[in-house]
Order: C-alpha cells, then structure tokens, then sequence
C-alpha cells in the first residue's frame, strides 16, 4: 500500500473494491470520481480510503441498471456533488427494483401452488372442484374464439396497470336452452368487473386442447340446464412450450 500522504493508489482502490482500472478511469471521465491526489510528474492517481465506498455507491448503482451519466446531474463544475440527493436517487430505484423483485417472487410461488393443484388429476378424467366467487371482465367473442380478443383484453388492462400479474384468464361460456354465448375474460378487481361469477363446486377437466366448445357433451353427466363453462390454462410441472394445458370447468345455474 502507497504511503504517501496516507492514499491508495489506483490499484490498490481496485483491489479493494473490485472495481477495474478501465472502471475507474471511466468514472473520472465522468467526473464522478476524482481523484484525490496525481503525481505530476508521473501521472500516477492516488485515492483517500474514504473514496472506496464512493466507488461501491457507484458499482451499486451500475447494479441497479442506473445509467452512470444519469448520475451526472448531481455534480457541479466544481468538482462538488451533491451526495444526499444522489443517493436519495439510488434508494428510490433500489425500492423500485425490490417491489419488481417481491413481486416476481410472488408470482412464482402463485404458479407453484397451482401446479401442485393441478398435477393432482390426471388429463382427460372429470374431477370436482370447489372455487370460490371471481370477478371478470368479459368481452363478447361473437361466432369464434379467438386468441385476438384476449390479446385486447390484455393490453387494456396493461394500460390501467391495476391487474395481479397472476390473474387467470381465458374464455367463458354461457348455455340456456338454446342459446350459447362465448366470451373473452381476464380475472379483475371487483370495482373493474362486468360479470359476477359465482361460488361453488365446479365439474373440471384438463387438456392439452382447448375444449370449451363441447363442454355440453363432455360433461353431459354433470349439467342440466343452463349452465357456465369455464376454460383457461393452467401450469404443470413439465408440458410442451406450445401446447400448454387447460382446465375446462363448468357448474350448472338452475335445478
């Protein structure tokens, strides 16, 4: 270690902080960090040991994805910088980052539970299921069903940005006598929702095809009357990348 006038030199800072020579020069290109003293006649940049953590608030910030130059608004042309405000920045990006990452998390364990549930049945048998009352958003699908109109659904609601990122979606049948009526849906806030789906215990199915549009014949033991036909995908623990499975559900709506 350089002992004169107690600094480090710039491989010494390196060392310490693990940041690269190329990074630190950077850094003073930037004007984001000086260095303490250089030698004028060799050229050689000394640190003070207080600047290593200097360096580690801007190795953290590169870590954060923050753009160094964007870190350039908080010093002067004095040499000055305004610490409180730059690390006031970090923070404010840091919690950001960690809401992301609470959120992934979430996420994860939400598809985790579901896999567990649905890796209880197996494909193509009829088993039942209690679900409790949800709440949809539905837009008619007219003669077909098409993955276009839960595209829609998707970049409305993206624009609102007030959808669980878990939220089921998927398509939904309506049968009385004889009328039958399909529907786009995505799971929404109550307060956002314009179809009420009620509680109860629901006749299920999985496939690897989607099957809605004979949910009559397939649960013909289970349905009388008007009922509603549920069908959206679902998560298992291992199945073809385009070829998700779904789980078709009905439940009948009068005795």
């Amino acid at each position: 270690m350089s002992r004169e006038n107690g600094l480090l030199s710039i491989g010494e800072i390196s060392k310490l902080t693990g940041a690269s020579l190329r990074s630190l020069r950077y850094y003073e290109k930037l004007n984001l960090l000086k260095p303490a003293h250089i030698d004028p006649d060799s050229g050689y940049r000394y640190y003070s040991f207080d600047q290593a953590y200097h360096v580690e608030i801007i190795m953290f910030c590169i870590e954060l994805d923050i753009p160094l130059k964007e870190l350039t608004q908080f010093t002067s042309a004095d040499d000055m910088m305004n610490f409180r405000a730059f690390l006031t920045h970090g923070k404010e990006i840091a919690e950001q980052k960690l809401k992301k990452i609470r959120q992934g998390l979430a996420l994860i364990r939400d598809l985790e539970q579901k896999m567990d549930l649905s890796e209880q049945y197996n494909p193509e048998e009829i088993y039942e299921r209690d679900f409790p009352q949800k709440h949809f958003y539905i837009k008619p699908c007219g003669t077909s069903l098409r993955d276009l109109d839960l595209l829609e659904l998707f970049v409305s609601f993206a624009d609102i940005g007030d959808v669980d990122g878990s939220a089921e979606y998927g398509f939904l049948c309506e049968h009385s006598g004889d009328n039958t009526s399909y529907f786009a849906y995505m799971e929404v806030p109550k307060r956002m929702a314009n179809k009420t789906i009620p509680a109860g215990k629901y006749a299920c199915r999985q496939s690897e095809k989607a099957q809605i549009e004979q949910a009559c014949e397939l649960f013909k033991e289970h349905l009388t009357g008007s009922f509603l036909a549920i069908e959206t995908e679902i998560f298992t623990g291992r199945h073809k990348i385009n070829k998700p499975f779904n789980e078709l559900r009905v439940i009948t709506l009068d005795s």
